[in-house]
């Protein structure tokens, strides 16, 4: 038997490193407001670009939550 190292979500599930689990935990806290901007007039995004665009806005969120005081 191993003893292991892992990080929990909010939402029960793990993770190998801190920065899966907080970039998870920053998509489970702002999925509702991003997937309303994606299907806002405002987002031309669609199909494989709607992936790349939420990655991106998560992304921006979770280095808001580090960088900006």
């Amino acid at each position: 038997m191993e003893k292991v190292n892992a990080f929990k979500t909010s939402d029960g599930k793990l993770f190998d490193t801190s920065r899966e689990a907080e970039r998870h935990q920053v998509f489970i806290e702002k999925s509702n407001v991003v997937e309303e901007f994606l299907d806002s007039d405002l987002s031309p995004y669609v199909g494989p670009q709607r992936v790349i665009a939420r990655n991106s806005v998560i992304n921006w969120e979770l280095w808001k939550i580090k960088n900006v005081k």
